[in-house]
């Protein structure tokens, strides 16, 4: 799963990285017999890496995860499959500067919990390093209760990660070194008479949601950062100015104070597994 995970590297719609096929020439190699071409292999490491940083940083990846193998090929980035040498040089920076995002479909987070666990310590590495590692949560309706326990669990196991990461060897990369940040993609049915404001409605039900997960008490790294993003995501669907973090904060503190008051009628709260 997990070599699935970053073999099949999938360049979204928005990435302005070039495709080495439209080329009819390779940079790469010279062609042969000619000792005046420039090639990618043949410049100096630090002017490849910089070439390198410079592709990954507009490139954005989308790793979609399934319990089931597809039998569609899944387009890739050009430089992984030129050589071993360039997939063995521009993996880590790719994996450490591009905006990555996999989709979280019905909150089902056990496919990302496996292909995690089966990464390498140079891929985790290279991800620990990556400030645009987002899961992007799917929602069309108020979540269900499969839904809620699916969200439970996986800030379930971040919370754990945090506390027995420390265990682990030093040379180890600890799982909570990982920074997931998190978007949203509100999706309402078309029947709905207003999709901005049903879209507002969602995201918001969702965060109070987050905040009830685990009891009042146990705000973890992981669930205030899941907070503080989706918070911003609906200050942007909104249309509001960017707030500083601490009016951020304040607004998180508010709604994990409030959120166990009878008036919002909280029915049922998942724990931690």
């Amino acid at each position: 799963m997990a070599t699935a995970m970053f073999q099949k590297l999938r360049i979204g719609s928005k990435s302005t990285q070039p495709s080495l096929l439209s080329r009819t020439d390779s940079i790469l190699t010279s062609p042969r017999g000619s000792n005046n071409e420039a090639s990618l292999l043949g410049l100096p490491a630090e002017l490849r890496n910089s070439i390198y940083e410079s592709l990954a940083r507009d490139t954005i990846l989308t790793l979609t995860l399934t319990k089931r193998r597809s039998k569609r090929p899944h387009p890739m980035c050009g430089l992984l499959l030129a050589s071993k040498q360039t997939n063995g040089e521009y993996r880590p920076l790719l994996l450490a500067s591009a905006r990555i995002s996999i989709p979280v479909l019905e909150f089902e987070f056990g496919t990302i919990i496996k292909a995690l666990e089966g990464l390498s310590q140079d891929d985790l590495r290279a991800l620990a390093a990556n400030k645009r590692f987002y899961l992007t949560l799917h929602m069309a309706h108020a979540l269900k209760h499969t839904e809620l326990e699916g969200l439970a669990a996986w800030l379930g196991y971040r919370a754990e990660a945090e506390q027995t990461d420390g265990t682990k060897a030093s040379s180890d990369v600890p799982m909570s070194a990982l920074r997931f940040r998190y978007d949203a993609k509100i999706d309402p049915s078309r029947s709905m008479v207003s999709r901005q404001n049903m879209r507002v409605a969602l995201l918001t039900a969702l965060i109070r949601k987050i905040a009830t997960l685990g009891g009042h008490s146990n705000l973890t790294v992981e669930k205030k950062r899941m907070m503080r993003d989706l918070t911003r995501a609906k200050d942007d669907l909104m249309g509001l100015e960017r707030r500083e973090d601490d009016a951020v904060e304040k607004d998180i503190a508010l709604t994990t104070s409030t959120v166990h008051s009878p008036f919002f009628g909280v029915q049922y709260v998942p724990q931690y597994r």
